[in-house]
């Protein structure tokens, strides 16, 4: 499975736990951080900061589920009103960092994840996944 999705109608197997974000609750770092922290219940130590981010998003062993999508949708305006553009490709990329870390993680002091990141179908997602150079799967259903 690739890091990243995106589909006009999110369909997984069973094993995977959907948590949904509310993509116009997304439109800026800060509205994204206060989503993502709210759905994955972050620790209070959560810093609303690119790097607490990272630091949360690797480490995730306050979860139960082993299989975790993060579904964003509607996604068309996805952090769109930030500031400064350049934090949108950073977020991108660490996103896909951590899903990837995750990949190969064989630490016994964390448990064994996977981690995706979905977004509903979007031409401004595509747009930022291909500026990045990320890949993505999609689905037309």
């Amino acid at each position: 499975m690739p890091n990243f999705l995106v589909v006009k109608d999110l369909e997984l197997p069973a094993e995977y736990s959907i948590i949904e974000l509310d993509g116009h609750k997304t439109l800026t770092m800060r509205g994204f951080y206060e989503e993502i922290g709210d759905a994955l219940a972050f620790p209070e130590e959560f810093g609303f900061t690119i790097e607490s981010l990272d630091e949360m998003l690797s480490n995730l062993s306050w979860l139960e589920d082993e299989k975790i999508v993060v579904y964003i949708s509607p996604s068309e305006h996805f952090i769109e009103k930030e500031r400064n553009p350049e934090k949108i490709g950073t977020l991108l990329n660490l996103l896909d960092a951590i899903c990837e870390d995750w990949r190969w993680e064989d630490s016994e002091d964390l448990p064994k994840k996977e981690l995706i990141f979905a977004f509903s179908d979007s031409a401004r997602v595509r747009g930022l996944l291909d500026k990045q150079e990320i890949s993505y799967r999609t689905s037309t259903k």
